[in-house]
């Protein structure tokens, strides 16, 4: 018994941790604990929003074939602060694009400027974990 009581004590105490953290930091303020951790662990992408696209840039230690799995494709999809679909397309795996070792692996998705300020969030499905990053 006196284990358990250890284990519920150590479980508040973080619970409380992510909760001040939520509430006292600015971007996080009014958010639900479990949307801060789900932001906390979106990584591996950065998105950039131009006049007529969005360039998503993956950080180049997780530019790797395992990530997918071997595959040679992902699916890039970008959706909006309800987690609706903006668009999606399939890019080649691992990306290969850097403008010629100028930036980052990236791709490019084309959208109307409505669409390019209308997306919070890009993921790679298929790759494991799950590479995520969120919109500027």
């Amino acid at each position: 018994m006196q284990c358990r009581r250890g284990w519920l004590a150590a479980l508040l105490a973080i619970a409380s941790i992510f909760s001040a953290v939520a509430e006292a930091a600015p971007p996080y303020r009014g958010r639900s604990v479990q949307s801060v951790i789900e932001e906390l662990r979106a990584t591996g992408l950065r998105l950039e929003r131009g006049t007529s696209d969005l360039t998503i840039y993956v950080k180049p230690a997780v530019n790797v074939p395992a990530r997918a799995g071997g595959r040679r494709q992902v699916l890039l999809k970008c959706v909006d602060s309800d987690g609706d679909t903006v668009q999606a397309q399939d890019e080649a795996w691992p990306f290969a694009e850097t403008d010629q070792g100028a930036f980052d692996p990236h791709a490019h998705m084309v959208l109307d400027p409505l669409s390019i300020t209308a997306v919070e969030r890009c993921l790679l499905e298929g790759t494991e974990p799950l590479l995520v990053g969120r919109a500027p």
